[in-house]
């Protein structure tokens, strides 16, 4: 086995190539601008002037395309090492090159914290890949399926891979800004997505403006020139960047978006504003939100009122009993600018920039995520809805315009049973 797998017989076919040169392209959560992966692109410097797609072509042409994948395969895994600790690689995969005994010494061992990134090609024998990807993954590797459009083939994919991240096809990002039929194709991917439990990467990005409407349409993760070019080494990504995700973010997070909603989506919720809109009582208003929390998934929903000192009680909560502790605002920073601006907070366990104060709340609840909706009444904060759920994946728009749209309805019920005494 180790001469066929040694270096010369890889690249006894490809002797007109060159060996590949690694460049690393960062991915970034939409809603923060943090790099989350690398994707290894293969650059082949003495052959500046050919496509690299070529490059493949004329390797596959000579039967040695499965011996250059795998090459480019270790040389992008060497490269694992270099990558900040919360940075995943991911490694291009032709379908019909996995089960290949290359392919498989290339990835041999613990996969975790790698992306294998299956190419558009069909495979040869759909069930042999859904068996061998099924072993990878079972080793830790995620798995990503490139350029998806909304063909009845690739959507038929999607349902029989499940991967952990699909990747919209280039062009459909580039369109998106040219009218609804394209936004209606990127829509369509990222509900196929949240149904499957994946996350939905947009490449192809050129400007910034991009990722504002890619955030409006629930993409979770952006890659392309306007974010960062590849590189021989990984690179910080530019602070515009990460300003221009957060400023796109805050926009979706204001308590009265400047973008209206999308159609329907009140729809879903509508039973609860019709319960909540009905109450006249306190045990009303807490069976109107154990309603609510089941409707929207929540392991938890609590309401906070504000008193004139500036700190918080909790006065309604579903399913765990009242915490009788007071929070003062002047220990919980990120809320109060929640409160003070009209935009929703969201915090996770996981990520380090969320607020301190509020990540040790969850920690003690036990819990992954919390969504923070201010309650305002006659233009004045009065207190907070706090959505809780156990997965640690960020709020979507359709989580954040029902959050928007509970808190409206119950901002006004509040006010109304406290009139009525």
């Amino acid at each position: 086995m180790s001469a066929v797998l040694g270096r010369d017989n890889v690249v006894q076919p490809l002797r007109t190539v060159a060996d590949p040169v690694m460049y690393l392209q960062p991915v970034v959560d939409v809603a923060t601008g943090q790099p989350v992966a690398a994707e290894a692109l293969a650059r082949f410097p003495d052959s500046p002037h050919v496509p690299v797609g070529h490059v493949f072509a004329r390797a596959r042409a000579v039967g040695g395309g499965v011996a250059l994948e795998a090459l480019c395969v270790r040389a992008a895994l060497d490269l694992l090492d270099s990558l900040p600790r919360d940075v995943d690689l991911a490694v291009n995969v032709s379908p019909d090159a996995i089960e290949h005994p290359l392919m498989q010494e290339a990835l041999g061992g613990n996969l975790t914290g790698i992306i294998l990134e299956l190419t558009e090609q069909p495979a040869s024998d759909p069930r042999r890949l859904a068996t061998a990807l099924a072993e990878l993954r079972g080793r830790g590797a995620q798995l990503a399926i490139d350029d998806v459009t909304t063909g009845h083939a690739g959507l038929m994919r999607l349902a029989e891979l499940r991967p952990d991240i699909i990747k919209i096809d280039r062009g459909a990002v580039r369109a998106i800004a040219g009218g609804t039929a394209q936004v209606a194709v990127v829509d369509a991917l990222v509900s196929m997505g949240r149904r499957l439990g994946c996350l939905v990467l947009a490449e192809g990005v050129e400007s910034l403006e991009d990722l504002a409407t890619l955030a409006e349409l629930d993409v979770d993760l952006a890659q392309g020139w306007a974010i960062a070019a590849p590189a021989p080494t990984f690179e910080p990504v530019a602070e515009e960047v990460r300003q221009a995700c957060l400023a796109a973010r805050r926009e979706q997070l204001h308590l009265i978006p400047s973008v209206p909603s999308g159609s329907g989506r009140e729809i879903d919720i509508h039973h609860v504003t019709a319960e909540l809109a009905r109450t006249a009582h306190r045990l009303q208003l807490d069976q109107a939100l154990r309603s609510a929390c089941y409707t929207l998934g929540m392991r938890m929903i609590t309401v906070s009122a504000l008193d004139e000192h500036g700190v918080l009680r909790e006065v309604i909560a579903t399913g765990a009993a009242l915490d009788p502790r007071p929070y003062a605002l002047t220990d919980y920073p990120a809320t109060a600018a929640a409160l003070r601006d009209g935009v929703m907070l969201e915090v996770h366990v996981d990520q380090d920039h969320s607020d301190p104060g509020e990540r040790a709340i969850l920690e003690r609840l036990g819990v992954q995520s919390m969504l923070l909706v201010p309650l305002i009444m006659d233009d004045v904060p009065c207190g907070v809805l706090e959505l809780y759920r156990d997965a640690p994946r960020r709020w979507t728009g359709r989580d954040i315009d029902d959050a928007r749209i509970l808190g409206q309805h119950l901002a006004h019920a509040l006010g109304r049973i406290a009139r009525d005494g």
